[in-house]
Formats: structure tokens, C-alpha cells, sequence
């Protein structure tokens, strides 16, 4: 009994001492994960990978405090300091970067990452010169690049010297940053941009494709950056089909890029899809109102509607706007606001804003032709006439041009002048309803009537609801004593426009010439109330007055 009573006590023994070595089996990890990780707090290592790898997130404030706490056991380290200015540009905090890479240069100088930060930073403060010194700086000592290289400092010198118009050492950089990386994405979306600046926008293409199918390095800019000047690339060799195709996938990407909606205002525009043109101009103006291209572009766009008032006032605001212009610059708003005030009736103000824009830009076609608008309007025929012609020497293909030189030469009854300026106009620009419109007003007088009504024909092919179209065609069946259909024709132009007195004139007359005197005598009394001074009016009621009181003299 008494073994038995041993083996038990043994077994026991045993038992327990299992437990313990099980329970401290059990705790032991936790004990040294504990230790583990005290020992990472306390390198400065790790605060600094986690730095790294928390900024390649986008996790820049957390990014920061990392690179704060790697810091602050390690104060001396340049690199620490280098990548806390890395994790600032992240943030915009542009001057404090400054101050971080020069406290990484303070401890050394050849910290080839610091300098390239600091040229970055002040590029962002537009400091170039300054920048571009630190950025040769950065590549001439080829220090410590930590976990970057070469290629930073190289693609940002780039940047810098394409944005001083040294397009061909911008390309150099460019390259070489590409020999160190050939599928950085960033390198080679700014080679697109730059062969954009030099108008060689087939290679630009090129470019932005491979940097759409790079390494997805994008830096402080994304894949948009390359969908924005592939699209302007398409804009510039007139592919407007694919143009709106990137700049659809860059605003399902990114809905509150103004630029963008912008861009696409414009390639709409040229497609002569002014609806859909406006509302991306409105989209623009409605993320930023300062954007002076789009606000031009939405008062190009209020012009074409008429809406003068709202469109001066557009103009106005890209004046008073951010500068960012297109082709023409300042121009363009000065020369639509004239379109505008034209329209309004305010000549004398428009030949004024007109004025401004032919200033600004001598070589601008479309506002040399607008001023000939406004001094026609004010009939000064001679100089309306050198506008046309200063226009037409800048560009013989601008059609308005021709159509406004054929609109003098008319209103001085220089009936074969006009018939040639008004062929070159639609040889240019066949889709033109107001110019068939008005060459059948030419051929009208030169009394060639069968092919003046085949322009009024063209005319309404082209616009159904053209007032001028209509009013036409029955001015000339009315010659062709086709009355009926002349009656026809008016009564379709009353209808688009009923405040017209000449269409209700038109209608009297062809009801006098029908011999239908009340119904002459009516038309004939809404024309001089729309018109007291119609005289056209005036003088056909007295007349049908008269044969109305001949024939109820006869019937007596």
C-alpha cells in the first residue's frame, strides 16, 4: 500500500510540474511578443520603415508621427529628417519641408534625397531657379538617395525646365531619369506633357500610353495627369472622338476636376455640340468660378444662344478670373465680351471690347472679322471692310470672315462683290443656314430667282425653325408670282418670329397681290403696330385701301 501510495504521490508530483511547464509553455509567447515589440518602439528602424511604408499608403499624417517618433530617437540621422520633408510635400506643408531637409543637410551634406525634397518644395513655392540649383545640386554630390534614387531629382529638373521653356534639356532629364526607371509612370506622363509644349502630340500619345501601362508611380500627381494630356494630345490632331473618350475616364475617376470639364467643353465645342458643351463649361465654373477658361468658353457658348447679357457678364468673369487661358489668352474674353455687346446693340461698347482683343493679339483672325461686325452696324463701311481683310490675310479658311465682307459689300448694293464673298464663305463653311440665308438675299436682287430659292432651300434644310430661311423663300415666290406658296413661306416665318413687321408686310402683299384686300388690309395694320415706320407697310395699306374702295365702287 505504501508504494502504491509513492507512485501516487510521484504521479501527482508529476502532474503539476506538466501543469506549470504547460502553463508557462502557454505564456511564454505572449511574454515575448511583449518584449519583441518594447524592442521596436525602441528602434528607430522600425519608426522609420513604418514611415515609408504608412507614406506609400497615403497615410501621410500617420506617415508623419512615425517619422517624428524615429526622430526622436535618432535626432542626428539625415535620412529621418530627409524622409519627414518626403511625407511634408505629401501634405502641401511646402516651407516646413524646407526646414526638415535642411536639417538632414545640417547633419550631412551630400544627403542627395534631402536636396532633391528641398529642390522639389521650392519648385512647389515657385522658386525655380533657386529649386533647379538644388535639384544639380543633389544630382552633382550623389549621396544618400534612401530608399529613392537619381531618378527623382532628374524627373523634377525635368518639371522645372519645361516650365522655363527649356524644352530640349527638359528632355534630356526626362531621359535620364527613364534610363534609371523606364516604366516610371510620373517620368513619362511629364515627357507626354513637354511633347504637348512642342506640338509633337504623336509621340505625346505614345508617352501617355506607356505611362498609363508603367509601374504605377505616380507621385504627387495620378493616372489622370496622363489622361488629361493624352486627351489634349487627340484635341490638337483633331481626333475629338477619342479626346471626349479620356476626358470621360478621367471624370468618372476624378468628378471635380474643373480643368477637365473644361477640356471637354472645348472638344464639344469644335464637334459643334454646343448644348453639351455649355453644361460641361457650367460644370467647371460651378467647382471654380475664377477658372477664366471655362467662364470664356461658357460666354463663347451664351453668344451662340444670344443670351448677351448673361454672356457679357461670363466674359467679365474670366477677366476678372485666375489667367488661365487658352489659345488666345486674355483675347478671347475681351473678343467674345464684343460679340456679346454686339449683340445687345451696345456697337459702340463692343467695337470698344473688340478693340481690346485685336490690341492684345494683332494675329487674331475671328476678332478682326467681329470688329467689322460692330462698324458695320455703325455703318463705317471702309474700315468695316479693312477688318475684314486684316482678318482674311490671318487666316483666307476663317468662313465668318467672307460672310461678314459679303454682309458690306450688300448693305452698299455691291450686289456681285457680295455673290463672291459670300460663295467663298459657304465653299468654307456649307453648313451655314444664315449664309444661304443671305446669298439668296444676293440673288434675290441680281433678280437670278430659281437659284436664290434653291439657297432659302438649303437654308431651311439646315435649320427648320431659320426665320431667315422662310422670310426669304416667300420674299422670292413672291417675285416668281408663286403666291400661294409665298404665303406659305410667310406665314412659317410669323410663326417662328411673330414679332416680325416685315414677314407680316411680306404677307399683306402677297394678300394684296391675291387680290384678298381685307385679309391684305389686317397683315398690313399688325405690321405698322409691330412697326409704325414699316414703310413698305405704309405705303402697300394706302394702296389697298384704295383698290378695296375701287371694287366696292364697281359693285355699287
Amino acid at each position: 500500500m505504501q508504494c502504491i501510495k509513492k507512485l501516487a504521490t510521484v504521479v501527482s508530483i508529476l502532474s503539476f510540474l506538466l501543469v506549470v511547464k504547460a502553463t508557462e509553455a502557454a505564456e511564454s509567447p505572449i511574454i515575448l511578443s511583449q518584449n519583441i515589440l518594447q524592442e521596436k518602439l525602441k528602434d528607430p528602424n522600425y519608426w522609420s520603415n513604418l514611415c515609408y511604408l504608412q507614406q506609400q499608403a497615403g497615410q501621410y499624417e500617420a506617415a508623419l508621427a512615425a517619422c517624428e517618433q524615429a526622430i526622436s530617437l535618432k535626432t542626428r540621422n539625415p535620412l529621418y529628417w530627409a524622409d519627414h520633408a518626403g511625407v511634408l510635400l505629401k501634405l502641401k506643408k511646402y516651407p516646413e519641408a524646407i526646414v526638415s531637409a535642411d536639417r538632414a543637410l545640417q547633419f550631412d551634406k551630400k544627403t542627395s534625397l534631402a536636396l532633391s525634397y528641398k529642390c522639389m518644395a521650392l519648385n512647389a513655392l515657385n522658386r525655380n531657379e533657386d529649386a533647379l540649383d538644388i535639384c544639380n545640386q543633389a544630382l552633382k554630390v550623389d549621396g544618400n538617395w534612401g530608399k529613392e534614387s537619381p531618378r527623382l531629382a532628374w524627373v523634377h529638373r525635368g518639371v522645372i525646365l519645361t516650365q522655363q521653356d527649356e524644352y530640349a534639356q527638359a528632355m534630356i532629364a526626362f531621359d535620364r531619369s527613364l534610363l534609371l526607371e523606364p516604366k516610371d509612370s510620373l517620368t513619362l506622363a511629364y515627357k507626354c506633357y513637354l511633347f504637348n509644349k512642342i506640338e509633337q502630340h504623336e509621340q505625346a500619345i505614345a508617352s501617355c500610353n506607356q505611362a498609363l501601362a508603367g509601374n504605377g508611380n505616380w507621385g504627387d500627381k495620378s493616372q489622370t495627369f496622363a489622361l488629361a494630356n493624352r486627351a489634349m494630345a487627340y484635341t490638337k490632331i483633331n481626333e475629338f472622338t477619342v479626346a471626349i473618350a479620356d476626358y470621360d475616364k478621367l471624370l468618372t475617376l476624378d468628378a471635380n476636376d474643373y480643368q477637365a470639364w473644361a477640356g471637354q467643353g472645348l472638344v464639344l465645342q469644335k464637334l459643334n455640340r454646343y448644348a453639351e458643351a455649355r453644361t460641361s463649361y457650367e460644370r467647371s465654373v460651378a467647382i471654380n468660378p475664377k477658372y477664366s477658361l471655362a467662364q470664356v468658353g461658357r460666354c463663347a457658348m451664351l453668344n451662340r444662344s444670344k443670351q448677351y447679357e448673361e454672356a457679357v457678364k461670363a466674359c467679365d468673369a474670366a477677366i476678372a478670373g485666375d489667367g488661365m487661358w487658352h489659345d488666345f489668352g486674355a483675347a478671347q474674353a475681351w473678343n467674345e465680351r464684343g460679340v456679346g455687346l454686339i449683340g445687345a446693340g451696345k456697337y459702340e461698347d463692343g467695337l470698344a471690347s473688340v478693340n481690346r482683343a485685336v490690341g492684345m493679339r494683332t494675329d487674331y483672325a475671328e476678332a478682326w472679322s467681329n470688329r467689322s461686325v460692330a462698324l458695320w452696324h455703325l455703318q463705317q463701311y471702309p474700315e468695316a471692310m479693312a477688318s475684314t481683310e486684316k482678318a482674311i490675310a490671318l487666316n483666307a479658311g476663317f468662313a465668318p470672315a467672307w460672310f461678314n465682307r459679303g454682309r458690306i459689300w450688300s448693305k452698299q448694293q455691291q450686289y456681285r462683290n457680295a455673290l463672291i464673298a459670300y460663295s467663298k464663305s459657304l465653299a468654307i463653311q456649307p453648313n451655314n443656314y444664315e449664309g444661304w440665308a443671305n446669298y439668296s438675299v444676293v440673288l434675290w436682287h441680281l433678280q437670278q430667282y430659281p437659284a436664290a430659292l434653291a439657297s432659302t432651300d438649303r437654308a431651311i434644310a439646315l435649320n427648320m425653325n431659320a426665320y431667315e430661311g422662310w422670310y426669304n423663300r416667300g420674299l422670292v415666290l413672291t417675285s416668281m408670282a408663286r403666291h400661294q406658296d409665298a404665303l406659305k413661306a410667310y406665314n412659317r416665318a410669323i410663326k417662328i418670329n411673330p414679332q416680325s413687321a416685315e414677314a407680316m408686310t411680306g404677307k399683306g402683299l402677297v394678300l394684296a397681290k391675291m387680290q384678298r384686300y381685307p385679309q391684305a388690309i389686317a397683315a398690313l395694320q399688325v405690321a405698322l403696330k409691330l412697326n409704325p415706320n414699316q414703310s413698305l407697310a405704309k405705303a402697300t395699306l394706302k394702296v389697298v385701301m384704295q383698290e378695296q374702295g375701287k371694287e366696292k365702287g364697281s359693285q355699287e
